[in-house]
C-alpha cells in the first residue's frame, strides 16, 4: 500500500506498523526501549508524489544515523491520505502510539486540521514543506524548516516585478487548497492587486481547464502566477499550449516534483517557481554529506526536489533536539526545537517565536530538458 516505503532497507531501525488504542503520554520512556518517531505523511492521495519525495530525505537520515542516545529509532507510519478528516486519524494514531516526536507533512490544510490532536497531546512535529502561515500560527506543537507562502509568494511577486519587468500577472487557483489560496493572497498583495487584469479559479478534481485559459488568453497578462498543486500544473500547462498559449508561468514550491515533468513533458519547460535548496557546482560539506548519504540508501538516483533535502533536515533537527534534551520526553524535546540552532542542507535554523525558520531569500528553478535547474535568488525585500 506505501509503495517503495522501505526500498533502502532500514534495517537498522524498527518500523512499526499503526495500532489504535489508548493514547500513551508522550513522556520519557525506558532507556532499553528504542525511541519513536511518528511519520504523518501524505503517501497516498493528489499529495503522495510530494509525500514519498519528502520520505525518500527521511529514509536516507535514518540509514546514515539510526541511532540517537544510545537507542534505535523506530518509525511509526501514519498516511494522511492527502485529506483533512484523514489527518486527523493519522495524528490521533501518532498519539496513541506514544511517538515522541513527528516529521511532516506536505499539505497545509492537513497540517491545520491535526494541529489541535498533537497540542493536546503535547507532541512536537516538524512539518517539511506546508507553507502556509496558519500552520504554525497558535499551533505551539509545529515547527517549520521551510520558508512559508507570504515570504515565497511576495519573493516571486518582487522577482517578477524586478527581474522579469512584468507589469502585469494572472493568476489561476484552486479555491479549495488552503495552500494555493494563501499563496495567491501574497502574491497579489505585492504584485499589486491593481496589476492583476485576470484572476480565475477553479475546484480541486477539475481536469479541464479550457475556460479559465481563454480568459487569461484574453486580457495577456505580463506573467501568470499559478499556485497549484503538481497535477493540475502539469494539466494547465499542457492544455494552454494545446491552445496555442504559451505565457510565463510562475509557481511556487509544489511545482518541484518529478510527477509533473512526467505528465506535462516539454509543456512544463521554461516554468519558473520558488523552491527550497539548491545543491550547487561545489557542495558545502554537510550538503555533501546528504547527496553521499542518499547515494547510499538510493544507489544511482538523484534527490527529486527540495522536499527531499527538508526530510532529511527534519530527522536530523529531530535527533539534535534529542540529544540536546538528552531524553525523549516530548516537553523537553520542544524545549531543546525552541532553544536550539540547527546546522542544516537547507541552511541554518533557528526558530522564531511562531517557530518558524528565519529566512530572507528564496531559490528559484526552472525546468530544462527535463530537469529542475537553478535560475535564480529572490532576495525578499521587506522594506
Amino acid at each position: 500500500m506505501l509503495k517503495r516505503m522501505f526500498k533502502c532497507g532500514m534495517a537498522a531501525a524498527l518500523v512499526s506498523t499503526l495500532i489504535l488504542g489508548t493514547a500513551l503520554p508522550a513522556s520519557a520512556s525506558d532507556e532499553n526501549e528504542p525511541i519513536k518517531i511518528g511519520i504523518f505523511m501524505t503517501f497516498t492521495g493528489s499529495n503522495a508524489s510530494g509525500g514519498q519525495m519528502e520520505y525518500e530525505g527521511i529514509e536516507a537520515a535514518q540509514k546514515a544515523r539510526p541511532t540517537v542516545l544510545g537507542r534505535e529509532v523506530e518509525f511509526v507510519i501514519a498516511d494522511n491520505k492527502s485529506d483533512d478528516v484523514e489527518a486527523v486519524t493519522a495524528a490521533a494514531s501518532l498519539v496513541s502510539a506514544g511517538c515522541s516526536i513527528v516529521l511532516g507533512s506536505p499539505g497545509s490544510s492537513y497540517c491545520i486540521a491535526a494541529a489541535p490532536t498533537f497540542d493536546e497531546a503535547g507532541i512536537p512535529i516538524i512539518t517539511t514543506t506546508a507553507t502556509n502561515p496558519l500552520v504554525t500560527q497558535g499551533n505551539e506543537c509545529f515547527f517549520r524548516p521551510c520558508y512559508t507562502d507570504d515570504f515565497q509568494g511576495a519573493a516571486m511577486a518582487q522577482f517578477a516585478k524586478n527581474d522579469l519587468g512584468a507589469k502585469t500577472a494572472g493568476v489561476i487557483t484552486d479555491v479549495t487548497d488552503t495552500y494555493c489560496i494563501g499563496a495567491r493572497k501574497y502574491f497579489v498583495e505585492e504584485f499589486g492587486e491593481e496589476n492583476i487584469i485576470c484572476d480565475v479559479r477553479y475546484n480541486k478534481g477539475d481536469q479541464d481547464f479550457s475556460a479559465q485559459i481563454n480568459a487569461l488568453m484574453e486580457a495577456e497578462p505580463d506573467v501568470v502566477f499559478c499556485p497549484t498543486q503538481c497535477t493540475e500544473a502539469a494539466l494547465i500547462q499542457m492544455q494552454s499550449h494545446q491552445m496555442g498559449y504559451y505565457p510565463q508561468f510562475l509557481a511556487i514550491d509544489s511545482w518541484e516534483q518529478q510527477a509533473m515533468i512526467d505528465i506535462a513533458g516539454e509543456d512544463c519547460e521554461g516554468a519558473l517557481f520558488t523552491c527550497f535548496f539548491v545543491a550547487g557546482d561545489e557542495p558545502t560539506p554537510i550538503v555533501q554529506k546528504y547527496l553521499d548519504d542518499y547515494d547510499a540508501c538510493f544507489p544511482g538516483q538523484s534527490p527529486k526536489g527540495s522536499g527531499t533535502a527538508l526530510g532529511y533536515d527534519t530527522y536530523n533537527i529531530a535527533l539534535d533536539a534529542i540529544e540536546a534534551a538528552g531524553s525523549d520526553d516530548s516537553a523537553a524535546i520542544m524545549k531543546a526545537l525552541e532553544e536550539g540552532e540547527f546546522e542544516c542542507v537547507t541552511g541554518n535554523i533557528k526558530f522564531d517565536e511562531e517557530h518558524d525558520a528565519i529566512k530572507d531569500s528564496a531559490y528559484i528553478k526552472t525546468i530544462e530538458d527535463g530537469k529542475f535547474v537553478y535560475y535564480a535568488l529572490a532576495q525578499l525585500d521587506t522594506e
